[in-house]
């Protein structure tokens, strides 16, 4: 995948054991391998005007060194305890070995794949907690990346097809399903293990490393919009966003980004800015490509592009108002995501055992900002505007200035800026980052790490099934 699922949402391409739920790290772990791209969230108002200020005090002023952002915690949830043992909304036909959720507004969507290889999409209006149409079935597959949703279709990340209809040769194959009615919208052969792509609400823009070419497809009818002739570099292909689009809350859920345009780094070392749905180029730029392995990074976030070819690194403005400054930004191989500020970046390396470094990168003065160690296994780092996550076995949050705000026995992810759903290994909880207070919701055995949730409705695979249980008022 591109950047945007090594990150985000990134993170779905594993198979699990219905019976033996695995773990969140190692899901994250082995998603990182097979896809590159990364996660796009719900943005809160607050975030949407701290991002606006840092844009306008960039533009207006020389780029002085970024301080980090200390906000104030936002006010604690209200958790609700729910019955885990309530009947799934839907159930499944026969035992499972994968199962994952994802939430959109107030709908959820789920897949998952049966122990004999059978694939199944449904989905659920969280208003009522009723299906909204029968299951489907896609038929037998002998793998899965998972699935992404925008407003106009929920993809399939299908492989090993064989002896499948929907399926060309058994290659591996994205299936698009209408999410208003069940069926059956669209199918190509794509492998999202070897593409880079940004998917939009009504649009997804994909390129793949052997089709030498990048395409836009028509998310309703899989019909393309438009195609560049040329292809792009790996990690090339990246949506325009705010800072605030790159925090992942609300689980490991997906959302299109609103911004309209992507950005295509081009073999030919041209920089595109196109308009996502119809492929008029806004603005064209020239830009060296920095380094060639799998490794390298894109980002373009708050109104420049940035590359990663650690310990390389470049940032230009997309209006192309100024050169390309480059330099040398950490030594790590681990990867970076945006995070605390415009043009700060983290990372978390020396993962394995029981210790991890977390680095805050200023890619503005091209100095690191900080650098801390932890006392546990830390698989990745996920930003909020409170601060930063680091998920292993346990977890512990980070300020934005790499001060321990608190160390959580499980592993948690954001429900949003502040408060935190924790999953242990027969119950889970809520977690108020402001008052320290932790508030069991239910004990939950059976439950995935799969889960996803709006703001107060929370959708997880279990064992039987995929249950909806409000947690919040």
């Amino acid at each position: 995948m591109s950047t945007d699922l090594d990150r985000l949402y990134a993170k779905l391409a594993a198979q699990a054991d219905a019976l033996t739920p695995p773990a969140l790290d190692q899901v994250r772990r082995r998603a990182r391998q097979r896809r590159r791209g990364n996660v796009l969230t719900v943005v809160t108002a607050c975030v949407a005007v701290i991002g606006v200020l840092a844009g306008l005090r960039l533009l207006l002023a020389p780029p002085p060194p970024v301080e980090p952002l200390r906000p104030l915690p936002p006010a604690p949830a209200t958790f609700t305890p729910f019955d885990a043992s309530a009947t799934p909304v839907l159930r499944y036909p026969s035992p499972v070995r994968f199962a994952m959720a994802s939430t959109v507004d107030d709908r959820s969507y789920a897949m998952w794949m049966a122990e004999d290889g059978t694939e199944w999409v449904g989905g659920i209006d969280l208003k009522t907690s009723r299906a909204l149409w029968p299951p489907l079935s896609l038929g037998k597959f002998g793998d899965t990346n998972g699935m992404v949703v925008s407003q106009s279709a929920i993809l399939l990340l299908t492989e090993q097809g064989f002896d499948n209809p929907l399926v060309k040769d058994g290659s591996d194959t994205v299936i698009a399903v209408d999410p208003d009615t069940g069926r059956l919208a669209w199918t190509l052969p794509y492998s999202f293990n070897d593409c880079d792509w940004a998917l939009f609400a009504d649009t997804i823009v994909i390129g793949c490393q052997d089709r030498h070419t990048v395409e836009a497809l028509d998310l309703r009818t899989g019909q393309t919009r438009w195609s560049s002739g040329i292809g792009a570099v790996q990690g090339g292909i990246n949506p325009v966003r705010q800072l605030s689009e790159y925090y992942l809350l609300h689980g490991l859920s997906a959302s299109p980004t609103r911004s309209g345009q992507v950005v295509l780094h081009l073999t030919d070392g041209k920089v595109q800015i196109r308009d996502a749905a119809t492929g008029t180029v806004v603005k064209e730029l020239s830009m060296p490509v920095l380094g060639t392995d799998t490794r390298r990074q894109e980002f373009a976030v708050d109104g420049f592009l940035y590359q990663f070819a650690r310990p390389a690194y470049s940032r230009v403005p997309l209006d192309g108002s100024a050169s390309p400054v480059e330099g040398t930004l950490g030594s790590g191989k681990s990867q970076v995501q945006p995070c605390g500020a415009a043009g700060r970046f983290c990372t978390v390396d020396n993962q394995s055992g029981e210790r991890a470094t977390v680095t805050m990168l200023d890619a503005v003065t091209g100095q690191t900002a900080w650098q801390v160690e932890i006392a546990t296994q830390a698989n990745d780092v996920i930003a909020s505007p409170a601060g930063l996550l680091l998920v292993g076995q346990k977890t512990t949050v980070l300020g934005l200035d790499g001060s321990t705000l608190a160390e959580i026995d499980g592993q948690a992810m954001w429900l949003e800026s502040g408060n935190l759903l924790v999953f242990e290994s027969e119950a889970m909880f809520g977690f108020q980052l402001a008052t320290q207070e932790t508030i069991k919701l239910a004990d939950f055995p059976s439950a995935t790490r799969f889960c996803s949730w709006n703001s107060t409705m929370l959708t997880c695979p279990t064992m039987i099934g995929i249950g909806v249980y409000r947690y919040a008022r």
